[in-house]
């Protein structure tokens, strides 16, 4: 009788584990059918002949971010509006600053807590990085600078709840 308990709550579990991987690949299939069409659609209309990353950015609009390389292999970053595919942004990544200088700045300049996470975006017609970070009052915080010279965009912290 124990036995079958014990294999009743494994067949369960498996049964749990199995559903809900098929319910996150689901979810997740347009996601990634979208950032596969979104690259075929760089290296056809740009000149990255490799895409090797695809990230989707929400700000005041949404945009991909894509960064690859092209023929001479330079690292390039496109920006495309997610409605408007006509609108393609293409820049040199040596034209613009490093990740590593972001997060060195943020940890000087901003003295986060914690830095959840550094991402490029599109914001008020810049291109821009976004740093995601736990200021010292415990707020989730963002601040926007530009990518070509890191430049001040804007700041603003989400406000901390009270119990």
């Amino acid at each position: 009788m124990k036995k079958w308990i014990i294999f009743g709550i494994a067949l369960f579990v498996v049964v749990i584990v199995s559903m809900s991987t098929y319910f996150y690949q689901t979810i997740r299939s347009p996601i990634v059918a979208e950032k596969a069409e979104i690259s075929e659609f760089v290296i056809e209309n740009t000149a990255v002949t490799n895409v090797d990353m695809v990230e989707l950015y929400h700000g005041t609009e949404s945009y991909f971010v894509i960064e690859g390389s092209n023929e001479q292999d330079e690292n390039i970053i496109v920006w495309i509006n997610k409605e408007d595919r006509e609108s393609i942004i293409v820049r040199n990544a040596a034209d613009g600053i490093t990740k590593d200088q972001v997060r060195s700045f943020a940890l000087s300049e901003l003295d986060p807590k914690k830095i959840i996470s550094i991402r490029l975006g599109y914001e008020n017609d810049r291109t821009v990085y976004e740093i995601t970070y736990i200021d010292e009052e415990d707020r989730y915080s963002y601040y926007y600078m530009t990518f070509s010279d890191g430049t001040f965009v804007k700041r603003y912290s989400l406000r901390k709840e009270t119990t």
